[in-house]
């Protein structure tokens, strides 16, 4: 009876490993992939060929520089990596099962309809792309790898502006807020989720090989860990600083007398 309880747990476990070592592989693949996309250095210029480079108005082209990002079709391992993340296997705004395009602004898998709706937003506010269609540059790619439906949907209700269906046919989303599902998006806090977003993209675009989502999030992690130890050593310098000047400033106080020590700041 004992090894009849045993065999789930081996089956399970053989089952994990099988998952991780796909997800390992799959992770690979989409990391040479967006190598390979990698921004070339421009050809360096031969002896003589100096001409070629100089405008009519005598001023150096740029073109060899701005073209040099690589664009393509949306790489196939990392179209699979990007459906594998939770809630990206529906539109994030109306959670249509059809869903083929992306803000790559907010990392998020859209329905062609509520794609129409982010359109309308502008391309400062959402930026849109297919993912069958169009050609994708690398960092955009990491977006969307680094975003991701169900981690804006968690941002949202964080922020009180979750959507919920309303169970018509048409599988629209009302906000549970007083914000609409898709003025949402002009908001601060969206502003400064896109912002962010494409900051960390951009990091990683210029940073070593692609790890995955864990392994840059560890990295940020440690990063704003020491960021914030940095600011607690520098401030409590700058506290002994003020204590040491207001010590020679201030008269000798009698014991009966009393000073009220400055006022810290307050994290928020």
């Amino acid at each position: 009876h004992k090894q009849d309880h045993d065999e789930p747990k081996k089956a399970t476990s053989s089952n994990n490993k099988t998952e991780t070592t796909s997800r390992d592989g799959l992770l690979q693949h989409a990391a040479m992939e967006l190598e390979a996309m990698r921004c070339r250095p421009p050809p360096q210029k031969k002896r003589g060929d100096s001409n070629n480079s100089i405008s009519t108005n005598g001023s150096i082209s740029n073109n060899i520089s701005n073209n040099n990002e690589v664009e393509r079709s949306f790489p196939p391992a990392c179209l699979h990596l990007l459906h594998s993340l939770p809630g990206n296997h529906r539109c994030h705004d109306c959670h249509n099962g059809s869903a083929s395009w992306a803000s790559v602004s907010y990392g998020i898998i859209l329905c062609l309809q509520c794609s129409g709706k982010h359109r309308g937003l502008g391309v400062n506010c959402s930026f849109i792309k297919s993912l069958t269609l169009d050609s994708w540059k690398r960092k955009e790619i990491l977006c969307m790898l680094e975003g991701g439906n169900e981690q804006l949907t968690l941002f949202f209700d964080r922020h009180q502006m979750g959507g919920t269906t309303d169970g018509g046919a048409g599988g629209n989303v009302t906000s549970s807020s007083n914000v609409g599902v898709v003025a949402r998006y002009r908001t601060k806090a969206a502003s400064f989720y896109r912002q962010h977003l494409m900051i960390h993209a951009k990091q990683l675009a210029e940073g070593g090989i692609y790890e995955g989502r864990e392994a840059s999030r560890r990295s940020s992690s440690s990063k704003q860990q020491r960021k914030s130890t940095n600011k607690s050593s520098s401030g409590k310098c700058r506290k002994k600083s003020r204590e040491q000047q207001l010590t020679q400033q201030l008269p000798t106080v009698t014991e009966k007398e009393s000073v009220e020590p400055p006022c810290g700041a307050v994290g928020a």
